[in-house]
């Protein structure tokens, strides 16, 4: 009895230390294991399925960069796909890359800033494991951040999942589900972009009628100036965007049937009203610090005193100088690469307009 005792122990030790060998991740320490892909003979995590397969090999190359430079452990992007965990990676191909880089101009992506490139990589990360069967159609965070400390959030991304998955209204899912020990690896056929503030207007349905305000508003400048401030990648932006129920509202409101009825420059004073633009040492205006500005007066980029609105964070609540008050519902944060969107329920008025 005691001979089979030993041998079930010793059977179980080494099926145990077969499948760390097999992972190639150490029983003790965790750390960077080299990977040779001929020699990845049945990949069984997400970075182990990147390595070998040829079609993954220009975002392989991207995670090697990221995983040389990372400072601290966290930021070890091939150790962390290669160990116990949940993610979901939406993985463009090579041909996806070729593609992003002719449409963008770029020669070498090993030339771009690693900043640029962590955040490109990790904006096709999303934490979690998600069959295509789970995903529905919204907005949800990615790993690819904005911030340092109690300031840092998590990019938005926009998931349509009405016919097939399609990421941002870019990437379609061309092969899903590849179901591995530490998550799931959905192939896409393009690669994200990671977007701006403006680039989650136009991507949200429910923003649609905002954002032809905006065009219309800058028709008639040399320098558009809502589009160029919600585009502005060194500027930290936060919108109130009034819905599209909103702007159906304002127009009975104001008594015109559609907002091409008013002049450019009137159109231009409303939506600037609802942006807020500062340096980017001054952190967007995301839903954790909404307490810390209760009946604040913020200036939007309308300027002077007629461009300033009464915003109330405990009670979610933005009031323009006609004291009409607009909730921002539902609550939540679309994060982009240069600030924060938020929903409102009315479209705020200019005391003149």
């Amino acid at each position: 009895m005691k001979i089979k005792k030993y041998l079930k122990t010793s059977f179980i030790f080494l099926f145990t230390c077969s499948l760390l060998v097999s992972c190639n991740v150490d029983e003790v320490d965790v750390t960077r294991k080299p990977f040779v892909p001929g020699e990845v003979e049945n990949p069984e995590t997400i970075a182990q399925v990147i390595i070998k397969d040829p079609n993954f090999s220009i975002l392989e190359s991207l995670m090697r960069r990221i995983e040389a430079a990372a400072i601290n452990p966290s930021g070890r992007i091939i150790t962390n796909l290669n160990v116990p965990g949940n993610n979901t990676v939406f993985a463009p191909t090579d041909a996806a890359f070729t593609d992003f880089m002719q449409a963008n101009n770029i020669t070498d992506l090993n030339k771009l800033p690693i900043e640029l490139v962590t955040s490109l990589v990790y904006y096709h990360i999303k934490t979690g494991k998600f069959l295509t069967t789970d995903l529905t159609t919204g907005f949800v965070p990615t790993q690819a951040t904005r911030g340092t400390g109690t300031n840092l959030v998590y990019l938005s991304m926009y998931i349509n999942t009405n016919s097939g998955v399609v990421l941002n209204n870019t990437a379609k899912v061309v092969s899903s589900n590849t179901n591995v020990n530490n998550g799931i690896i959905h192939t896409v056929d393009a690669v994200v972009k990671v977007p701006t503030v403006q680039d989650l207007i136009a991507l949200n349905p429910e923003t649609s009628s905002f954002a032809a305000a905006v065009v219309r508003g800058d028709t008639d400048l040399a320098t558009p100036v809502v589009g160029d401030a919600i585009a502005n990648t060194s500027a930290s932006v936060t919108v109130f965007a009034p819905s599209n129920t909103a702007f159906i509202n304002v127009l009975t409101e104001l008594g015109i049937s559609s907002i091409q009825d008013l002049p450019t420059t009137q159109v231009a004073n409303i939506t600037k009203i609802h942006v807020v633009s500062t340096v980017t040492t001054t952190p967007a205006i995301s839903s954790n610090l909404f307490v810390s500005r209760t009946n604040a007066k913020l200036q939007t980029i309308l300027a002077g005193t007629p461009g300033q609105i009464n915003f109330n964070g405990t009670t979610r609540t933005i009031k323009d100088q006609r004291a009409r008050t607009g909730n921002i519902v539902p609550l939540i944060d679309i994060q982009g690469s240069n600030g924060v969107l938020h929903t409102l329920d009315k479209v705020l008025l200019p005391l003149t307009l």
